[in-house]
């Protein structure tokens, strides 16, 4: 007999290896016809297709319905192996009633998985302590290019809102989209669009509503877009019970029904209101007090996430929370709210997502992932003092406040919280807000260094940098979870962007705890061969660190620019010449303006000095897709400046 080649002794173990359930595969007809279908012509760059989405949902009653779902995708290139990753997630009391998936690889060969080979494991999302969700996952066979992916199952669905929400487009097209909504007897549905035009229903045969939608382009991968969720076209469906609307379907709606599942969950008891009083004693005005309130829990409160249930919307008692000094962003929330109600001061809960652009106002939806504050501003307090203040529909003045965060202080917001939407819980309803956008100045990085030039190119000197707002932010978390080698290394690696070879000689860091001052990085080192000595003649680049410009591709561009946030870049560099050498030639002056973003910078002599300034404005955090060229432009001449270098010469 003749010995098996080592490629096809492997596919023989590995078939023998296989579950029972995959060697009997039986691929349903419904996967034949999804894969049998004509296609449109993809980009050859294009990692698969969904053939096929579909999902049928039945409605039990409140809060309840049964998910019937399909999907048949077809793997294109290598890179879309990941379509063979399958799972469902799973709420507190839902429950699976059928769970498959099937191959077919591009030789014919099918595969099976039914439910047993489905391991279930807990869901979580790396900033919960314990939560109740969990996943039944597996890897469909045959994951390979050429092969049909196809995936099913049956779950019994509980929601604490009527509403099932939809999202429509991918990362890879999707040829055929379909949602279909059975509603029991006297029952109602209104849906809700964003990211695209309404598409209007038809009744089936059966009374079913139904949508179909075909040849849905792919949300491309492009650096530095909004996720995928927040550009898709995406619907959301609202059930009741003819005549009430529920807990669904409008902002004021949601902010009701949140409104009532909070009720009873800011009520003090005596110790928590006593720490009010204590931790306010003295402070006579709004924000002394406000503040106070607000550097405890960001200091003394642990941010600890236990989610069981409704416990993923609902918080704690206040009282509770107090006691065991611990509490994920709504159990935060509501302690602050109660302290600062125990002091006179009143607020109130803040829905919102940390991704921009997920919350749309046409699409009320409880699909939040963070909680904040509220509070209201008192008459007489002027809202010019913070960064971080919206107005509602009656009038009342609110500041925005994280009580999650340690690293941001009082009166501003991070810049993943800035210009997004957010659900304003109000007694008996909500509205949807718009959170401010910090103006550049309060977001600044300025940085000022002394050097001197030795006649070997040696570079020796310092930097002081001092960081303001959401630069700030990022450093301090960066920063307060490091120990010593690792803050050695970060400010190392800081360097490294723009100096090679360097040596540091000291490095340190100043008001790390001070929230309301700016945070102040110091370093000296010393850069051997900084400047280039060629003959008579030394080229030095004057933009000694700080990098601005990022990788910019040449293709076509689809979806806006995103950045966190607004921000102001100021450099000053001082350089004492080395003896013997007089400047030869200097880089041009630089000014642009794009709108968006402006860049200035020169380089002036005086005496034996050299100095070099700069600053850099970025006023806009989501910038067109029409706007490429001008941010191409502005990036080329960016990266020109940041490169340039002054000449010197030996004197004769």
């Amino acid at each position: 007999m003749p010995k098996l080649s080592r490629a096809l002794a492997a596919y023989v173990l590995g078939m023998l290896l296989l579950p029972s359930s995959i060697l009997l595969a039986a691929t349903p007809d419904w996967v034949r016809q999804a894969a049998a279908q004509n296609l449109p012509a993809y980009d050859p760059e294009t990692n698969a297709v969904v053939l096929l989405d579909d999902v049928s949902i039945s409605i039990v009653g409140p809060n309840e319905y049964v998910e019937h779902y399909r999907r048949v995708v077809k793997i294109l290139r290598p890179e879309g192996r990941e379509e063979a990753e399958l799972g469902v997630y799973l709420q507190s009391r839902e429950k699976v009633h059928s769970l498959h998936c099937w191959s077919v690889d591009r030789a014919g060969r099918e595969f099976e998985l039914k439910d047993k080979d489905f391991a279930e494991r807990g869901a979580f999302f790396g900033f919960e302590l314990y939560n109740d969700l969990r996943a039944r996952t597996a890897t469909c066979p045959a994951g390979e290019p050429g092969s049909i992916i196809a995936f099913e199952y049956e779950v019994q669905r509980h929601e604490w809102v009527n509403e099932f929400e939809r999202e429509f487009q991918e990362s890879i097209p999707v040829h055929q989209s379909h949602v279909s909504l059975r509603l029991p007897t006297g029952w109602e549905f209104k849906a809700l669009w964003s990211n695209g035009e309404q598409i209007e229903p038809t009744k089936s045969p059966d009374g079913a509503w139904e949508w179909t939608l075909h040849d849905l382009a792919a949300i491309e991968e492009e650096p530095m877009r909004q996720p995928t969720w927040a550009l898709g076209l995406r619907m959301g469906l609202v059930y009741f019970a003819q005549g009430q609307t529920g807990s669904a379907g409008s902002w004021q709606a949601l902010g009701h029904w949140y409104s009532e599942l909070t009720a009873d969950r800011r009520n003090a008891t005596p110790e928590l209101a006593a720490k009010a009083r204590e931790l306010t004693a003295g402070k006579t005005d709004f924000d002394g007090k406000a503040r106070a309130l607000a550097s405890f829990l960001q200091s003394d409160v642990r941010y600890v996430a236990i989610e069981i249930g409704v416990g993923g919307y609902q918080p704690h008692p206040a009282g509770d929370i107090f006691r065991e000094r611990y509490g994920d962003c709504k159990d935060k929330a509501t302690l602050l709210s109660t302290m600062l109600h125990e002091i006179g001061i009143e607020s109130n809960y803040v829905l919102i997502d940390t991704h921009r652009g997920t919350v749309r106002p046409a699409l009320p939806s409880p699909n939040f992932n963070h909680v904040i504050l509220a509070i209201e501003l008192p008459p007489g307090v002027k809202s010019d003092a913070y960064s971080s203040v919206v107005t509602s529909k009656p009038g009342k003045q609110y500041l925005i406040f994280d009580p999650t965060d340690p690293f941001t202080p009082f009166g501003t917001l991070r810049g993943d919280l800035q210009d997004s939407y957010a659900l304003l819980v109000q007694q008996g309803g909500g509205e949807i807000i718009h959170t401010p956008l910090t103006l550049p100045e309060a977001n600044l990085i300025a940085r000022a260094g002394h050097f001197a030039l030795g006649a070997d190119g040696l570079l020796s000197g310092g930097v002081s940098e001092s960081l303001s707002g959401n630069h700030a932010f990022h450093e301090r978390l960066s920063l307060s979870h490091a120990n010593e080698q690792q803050r050695a290394q970060q400010f190392e690696g800081r360097l490294n962007r723009s100096l090679k070879g360097f040596k540091m000689e000291s490095a340190d860091v100043q008001k790390l705890d001070q929230l309301q001052d700016d945070l102040v990085l110091n370093y000296k080192f010393n850069n051997p061969g900084y400047a280039q000595v060629r003959g008579p003649l030394m080229l030095v680049r004057p933009r000694v660190l700080g990098e601005i410009i990022f990788p910019l591709n040449h293709k076509p561009r689809h979806f806006s620019f995103q950045f966190e946030d607004t921000s102001r870049e100021t450099d000053v560099y001082e350089f004492d010449l080395p003896q013997g050498y007089v400047v030869d030639d200097l880089p041009d002056p630089v000014k642009v303006d794009m709108g968006f973003a402006a860049y200035q910078s020169k380089v002036e002599v005086t005496g034996a000095k050299l100095r070099y300034s700069r600053e850099y404005v970025r006023r806009e955090v989501l910038i067109q897709p029409n706007r490429t060229e001008e941010m191409r432009k502005l990036q080329g001449i960016i990266g020109a400046d940041e490169n340039a270098a002054v000449v010197l010469k030996r004197a004769q």
